[in-house]
């Protein structure tokens, strides 16, 4: 059945223009911290995404299994083993892992670096990845009395060059930090070895089970506490 005289033409059909304006894609956050509070939580959030990432684990695997960090430093008669209820946890020292990120955010604000937390955290595994993180093997309870300062790791026991970390984002690097940086630098001058006998007049020597390291002076954690930079960005 043939509906046209010429079967080999297209019929023309009448076209319709309809005008639409198309709204605009919604932009990304960009990070313009108005609190310290905020820029706090971003840090935090950032943190997350470091520790839950796949190349962080990968990375403390590597630490314990080919690097010898399976022990703690601190105690290190203890003895890893299977049926052994002994975990090593890995600390960063002398800048804190909330110390890198938000030294990393001062530089990529300062050079008009994107915020995107995924692209900061890459950042901050690639300076992992690089050497260029300070970190030392101990066990929970010495990481627990690190961390509320009531033992001092001298920084000779740091693996890896926290020194070039220092040396490429130091223009980034607050005061507080830095001052933070000095103390230990000092208080590691004093004490060359974590298990010393010889006395210090800066220091006295904690012995539990056996093992004896060196305490924070009263007023010398007082600083280092001050100089907490989650104390120090607070809640405002």
């Amino acid at each position: 059945m043939i509906l046209y005289k010429n079967p080999g033409a297209v019929p023309k059909r009448p076209i319709k223009t309809v005008s639409i304006t198309a709204a605009e894609k919604p932009e990304r956050p960009s990070y313009a911290f108005r609190s310290n509070k905020e820029r706090k939580k971003y840090i935090n959030m950032v943190k997350s995404y470091v520790r839950a990432s796949q190349e962080y684990k990968d990375y403390i695997n590597f630490l314990k299994t080919h690097v010898n960090m399976n022990r703690c430093i601190v105690f290190n008669k203890l003895e890893p083993g299977p049926g052994k209820k002994y975990s090593i946890e890995i600390h960063h020292d002398p800048f804190s892992l909330f110390e890198i990120i938000n030294i990393v955010v001062s530089k990529r604000q300062a050079l008009g670096e994107t915020l995107n937390p995924y692209m900061v955290a890459e950042e901050v595994m690639e300076l992992h990845y690089d050497g260029k993180v300070g970190l030392i093997n101990l066990s929970v309870t010495a990481h627990e009395l690190c961390e509320s300062g009531k033992i001092f790791i001298p920084l000779q026991w740091i693996y890896q060059r926290y020194d070039l970390f220092y040396q490429e984002y130091e223009p980034y690097i607050d005061d507080v930090t830095k001052s933070k940086l000095e103390i230990k630098i000092e208080m590691s001058r004093r004490c060359d070895q974590i298990q010393s006998d010889v006395l210090d007049p800066e220091f006295v020597y904690v012995n539990i089970d056996g093992y004896k390291f060196p305490e924070i002076p009263e007023e010398w954690g007082k600083l280092l506490q001050i100089n907490d930079p989650e104390t120090v960005l607070g809640n405002n």
